[in-house]
């Protein structure tokens, strides 16, 4: 079990922002976009100081978190919800334990139960298939470990015996490893179906969350509220931008999400803790690829609305911060099996890429006039993951004088560019690499990794319809 302690508590203000900005009790209360301004008579509105327009910027305190905890508004958003599918059966346990000790603070805006429900079983049926797909992406990792070893023993003249002994062991191991994902796979989802009245999760969130869900908009309300929503959309003012190309009303669905929560957050008047799993640029500030805090315009858009100051968590670092302040314990690998969800969900899916950042690669080499190397990726993609050298020369229109030593190297760096902006992990495969079927000097050939062929596959698909 981890044990936490309680962080020293810090009395929080007690009330929040008059119109004039200033508190009715006479506590300090913070300025529009996060400093803390003192109670005054009078206020010159031009006198600033470090934080008065950039309190995104502030990084947040113990004293912070838990005063948001104990005395603001904490909201998860849907994708929270739907990854309690996705946890172990321990870190389910403790996620739901965290959200139920919030009591009133916790709130559901009525657009996060819309897409609760609308992927609920989706999520069941995806997460179902998580140990099919280890299984079968362990499959493709034997392959690439097998192709490195009949690589170096080709290099180094090993015998065929010494060869085959090597190759059979590699085997075993990794259908040992098979077997334990498909083991550890049935046993957490064995009490886990469709059924409403026999799921675990449903039984813990029903009761954590009546009468904690806001209203639905008015017919009346949703369609002004879907202009708006898709006018932001189309401007790119966050939050959901990056949903645009979503189909029905998922492109708004987060603008939905966020105008139900800002109209919560004013009519408490307090501070917002917003708990998502989402990673993308229209909800967080990134900095070299990093998530620092929220988005600036959210932050100021939820002050100018009658709100406190607003935070964002992922449900890693939620559980972190939430169980000294709830005085959680909680069990050994909860929050390591979290990270491993949300880390996943970020890119891991392919071998640690994704679309958006297979599509930045085939631009950055565009744009480096390399877009050979892109022909030369999606013809191995439609060739189970191999092209010969010979193909290479054609598609590339190179003479036969021509060697080709460093091939993949713009590749290389391009992906390197990508794993320092945060893009994809630094375990994910490299796209394409060599071959030397007969030892040491010119290249046979290239082979695209094996867990990105659908993904290449998929991503020219997508062009060509």
């Amino acid at each position: 079990m981890y044990e936490f302690r309680r962080p020293p508590f810090f009395s929080t203000r007690e009330t929040l922002r008059s119109p004039s900005g200033t508190s009715a009790r006479g506590a300090d209360v913070d300025s529009a976009d996060g400093g803390t301004m003192a109670n005054t008579t009078k206020t010159d509105v031009n006198v600033r100081g470090l934080f008065d327009d950039f309190g995104a910027f502030r990084t947040p305190t113990t004293s912070d978190f838990d005063s948001v905890l104990t005395n603001g508004l904490v909201t998860p958003d849907a994708n929270v919800l739907l990854n309690l599918y996705r946890y172990t059966e321990q870190a389910r346990a403790d996620l739901l334990a965290a959200l139920g000790a919030l009591g009133d603070r916790l709130w559901i805006p009525h657009q996060v139960l819309v897409e609760f429900w609308r992927n609920r079983e989706t999520t069941i049926s995806d997460a179902r298939s998580t140990s099919a797909k280890a299984a079968q992406e362990m499959s493709g990792h034997s392959v690439q470990a097998v192709q490195t070893l009949r690589t170096w023993a080709n290099r180094v003249a090993l015998s065929d015996d010494d060869l085959d002994d090597l190759r059979d062991r590699l085997g075993e191991v990794f259908e040992e490893v098979r077997k334990k994902i498909n083991e550890v796979g049935e046993g957490e989802w064995q009490h886990i179906g469709h059924d409403t009245s026999t799921d675990p999760v449903i039984a813990k969130l029903e009761p954590a969350l009546t009468g904690r869900v806001g209203a639905p908009f008015s017919a009346e309300d949703r369609a002004t509220s879907t202009a708006l929503g898709q006018k932001r959309v189309a401007q790119r003012v966050p939050p959901g931008y990056m949903d645009a190309k979503k189909d029905g009303d998922g492109a708004v669905g987060d603008f939905f999400v966020w105008e139900q929560l800002l109209r919560e957050a004013s009519r408490r008047q307090c501070d917002v803790l917003f708990v998502t799993a989402d990673a993308k640029e229209d909800w967080w500030r990134k900095e070299r690829g990093h998530n620092r805090g929220p988005r600036p315009e959210l932050t100021a858009e939820l002050r100018a609305r009658g709100g406190g100051r607003l935070f964002l968590l992922s449900p890693k670092q939620f559980l972190e911060v939430a169980a000294p302040v709830l005085r959680l314990s909680l069990q050994a690998g909860s929050v390591e099996d979290i990270e491993r969800v949300e880390r996943i969900e970020a890119g891991a899916t392919y071998g640690g890429w994704t679309a958006e950042a297979l599509e930045a690669l085939f631009r950055g080499l565009a744009y480096e006039s390399y877009v050979n190397r892109v022909d030369v990726i999606r013809r191995a993609a439609e060739t189970d993951g191999h092209v010969e050298a010979v193909s290479v020369y054609d598609i590339c229109g190179y003479d036969d004088g021509r060697t080709l030593k460093g091939f993949t190297k713009p590749i290389t760096r391009i992906s390197r560019n990508l794993q320092e902006q945060g893009l994809i992990p630094d375990s994910a495969v490299p796209v394409l690499t060599a071959e030397y079927r007969n030892g040491p000097g010119p290249a046979s050939g290239f082979r695209v990794h094996p867990l990105l062929v659908p993904l290449i596959n998929e991503a020219g698909d997508d062009e060509d319809s």
